[in-house]
């Protein structure tokens, strides 16, 4: 279907004067943008649009104070403009068409729709179809009056004299967010760990020289259906690295139950955009290596632990995120060995990296026995086959996880046993050696 050139006048919105932006980006697809500025307004009850906006606002959360102002009355116009929703804002009003042959044809607009136009000519009574293929161009006579060419809050403010007036506004909004990479070199004793914050705009709102803050935590949302259509779809966005200057830092504070994040610079950003910076500065964590095998699983872990606390290097909160790490080659080289990713992890706590299968470890898991004591109790024999195919003694952490209701009664290693019921053998194991071995678990109901 051929594009019509729609002819218009051009309109115009009230911009705000000194705008001053302040963005707090939670995660979920959340944020929150404060926005100080000034409106030159008259005395009493005036109609203002503003479109400084995002084009993910929920209307219900915006506040605006300052001045003595008072919003009697606010519209949030997110029909946008485009070919089909301006003709059907100008039914029954008059139009000029001009078609391919340059013949005009003047007349009153019926419809417009299926790719033909309706329009009673002018001067007679005759109703005029026009197939939309035959018409070069749309003349409208002047703009609907709720022409809007992005999101607008409509306001009707009352003002009690001529002034510029200081005005606040603060609105929740869809279309940032915000996620962390640490990205880690492992020598086997400690991790040199970077975190990097990585940061999507597509709000539909460019955000020039603006305070940054992020909160890490999961915040309670209600939604309803109507929202859930403003959050709409995602935008494709082009990739952005941080600017070269004296590097931004982020402060880092308790804040209600979650943990802020303030950076100590002023950023932009613009629509569509990703944008890094960087959370902490590089550090080294001792961290320690270890093979765990929970029962029943594919294979062996190669794991990475440390825990959060000073005394290791670290010991600030980790919002989550992905763990990558990587580790020098003998040619100097750093080598991809895997990644984790990690929920939100306070101080003091445990930190475990998953970086694959043990290519050199096999583990296997066999129910060997099952035997029904009594109409309440049973008793499962498992046996457990570790084998060490590498050159290296290895030690390699058996965990099974019991029921409330059961508890290992035999078994042929020692065991420890955590507050969640989850038992845990630590086997050492011979180079190039295999080892077969059991426990008896009872259930009883």
């Amino acid at each position: 279907m051929k594009n019509i050139l729609i002819l218009i006048p051009f309109l115009l919105f009230l911009l705000p004067l000194m705008a001053e932006d302040w963005l707090t980006i939670y995660n979920d697809d959340l944020s929150l943008v404060r926005s100080r500025f000034e409106l030159e307004l008259n005395d009493g009850r005036q109609e203002i649009n503003y479109s400084d906006i995002t084009s993910r606002l929920e209307p219900a959360s915006v506040i605006v104070t300052g001045g003595g102002i008072r919003i009697a009355e606010q519209n949030y116009e997110y029909d946008l403009a485009g070919k089909w929703q301006i003709m059907a804002k100008y039914l029954d009003r008059e139009v000029l068409v001009i078609t391919n042959d340059q013949s005009k044809l003047a007349g009153i607009l019926k419809f417009y729709q299926d790719g033909s136009i309706g329009i009673i000519e002018k001067g007679t009574d005759r109703l005029l179809v026009i197939s939309e293929d035959e018409a070069q161009w749309l003349q409208l006579a002047e703009l609907p009056e709720n022409f809007y060419t992005k999101p607008t809050l409509h306001w009707s403010i009352i003002a009690p004299k001529k002034a510029k007036y200081p005005v606040q506004m603060t609105y929740l909004t869809g279309g940032f967010s915000w996620n962390v990479t640490y990205n880690t070199v492992w020598d086997e004793k400690s991790l040199l760990f970077n975190s990097w914050v990585t940061i999507n705009n597509t709000s539909g709102k460019a955000f020039s020289d603006v305070n940054l803050k992020l909160i890490a935590g999961d915040v309670n949302r209600v939604y309803s259906a109507y929202y859930d259509n403003i959050r709409g779809g995602r935008l494709a966005y082009d990739a952005a690295m941080a600017k070269e200057q004296a590097a931004p830092t982020f402060e880092e504070k308790a804040f209600h139950d979650f943990h802020l994040y303030t950076l100590d610079q002023k950023v932009s950003f613009a629509n569509n955009q990703t944008k890094q910076l960087e959370l902490y500065p590089p550090t080294n964590i001792k961290a320690y290596s270890e093979y765990e095998y929970p029962t029943y699983a594919e294979g062996v872990k190669s794991m990475i632990k440390f825990k959060n606390t000073k005394e290791n290097g670290a010991g600030m909160p980790l919002p989550k995120g992905i763990i990558k790490v990587y580790k020098q080659d003998s040619d100097g080289n750093l080598e991809f060995i895997g990644e984790d990713s990690i929920k939100h992890t306070s101080k003091n706590e445990e930190v475990s990296i998953n970086t694959g299968t043990a290519f050199d470890l096999v583990a296997s898991t066999r129910l060997k026995e099952q035997v029904q004591i009594s109409k309440s109790i049973t008793e499962r024999l498992i046996q457990i086959t570790l084998k060490n195919n590498s050159p290296d003694k290895k030690t390699i952490k058996v965990t099974h996880q019991l029921s409330p209701n059961t508890r290992i009664i035999n078994s042929d290693y020692k065991y420890t046993q955590d507050k969640n019921d989850k038992v845990t053998f630590s086997i050492d194991i011979a180079p190039d050696k295999e080892l077969v071995w059991t426990f008896r678990e009872r259930s009883e109901y």
